[in-house]
């Protein structure tokens, strides 16, 4: 199995609602089509039933046919999903919130700093994909300030083109978003390659020009000198710390002055 279809494999597992579930099939099917002959039986365990083989038709053939079908129908649902979120992003710029999407390499914290910030209860777990689906939540800032926090799925380096499409409905959060948290793990020995990875991911869907804050996460883990180079390396960056709640006055500040909202 090579990279994608890893990956692919670990989506699967981690997809909890109908739409990631729908996301992740759709970027399957997409992978396994121009694979059709090494794969075997796979097709036994997506969505029997698509009709019946047409007379002379190979039973390669049929395969590819009922996977197009399928693809086509889950396309469909998944329009219906990107409806939804429009009505709900429509709805949320009538309330003059702003946005403010966490982004970040997958494990970098996201979802652990959009619970500290918001009070939610996103799932949190030590591994690769373990958030697929985003969630939102307000909160108000200081007092006077609603700011519509959104938690995203982590991006990876090279991240495959099926899953980008496939996640279209989902990374959309992003790119209507006003402002960027972006989250960087800054204990990962690869912490600048993992930067540039989201940046990377960001420009593909057209996302890298948004306002954007750089949220050294996981200062817990680092002693006095890593901090310091730390904030020597990413001038621009703000120490936090999610799972410490430490520097959150800092980050918060740096956002409304994104959004010129007063502190």
């Amino acid at each position: 199995m090579d990279r994608t279809g890893l990956i692919l494999e670990i989506f699967a597992k981690r997809a909890k609602s109908s739409e990631g579930k729908l996301q992740v099939e759709l970027a399957r099917l997409n992978y396994i089509l121009p694979r059709l002959g090494g794969l075997g039986t796979v097709l036994s365990r997506l969505g029997g039933g698509i009709g019946t083989r047409g007379p002379g038709e190979t039973e390669l053939e049929w395969d590819r046919r009922k996977i197009r079908r399928r693809i086509e129908s889950v396309k469909d649902q998944l329009k219906k999903v990107a409806k939804h979120r429009d009505l709900l992003r429509a709805g949320r710029r009538k309330r003059n919130f702003t946005s403010v999407a966490i982004v970040g390499y997958t494990n970098a914290g996201k979802s652990t700093l959009f619970n500290a910030l918001t009070g939610a209860d996103a799932y949190v777990e030590n591994k690769l994909f373990a958030t697929l689906e985003t969630k939102t939540r307000v909160q108000t800032i200081n007092g006077r300030h609603d700011l519509l926090f959104i938690d995203t799925v982590g991006f990876i380096k090279q991240l495959p083109h099926t899953l980008i499409e496939a996640f279209h409905a989902t990374l959309e959060e992003v790119t209507e978003a006003d402002i960027l948290i972006h989250v960087l793990d800054v204990s990962h020995p690869s912490a600048e390659d993992c930067r540039l990875a989201v940046l990377q991911v960001l420009k593909e869907i057209k996302a890298a020009e948004k306002p954007a804050i750089l949220a050294l996460n996981k200062t817990d883990l680092l002693n006095e000198n890593e901090k310091r180079r730390a904030r020597e390396t990413w001038t621009e960056g703000v120490l936090i710390s999610s799972k410490a709640g430490a520097g959150f006055e800092d980050l918060m500040n740096a956002v409304l002055k994104k959004a010129s909202l007063d502190a």
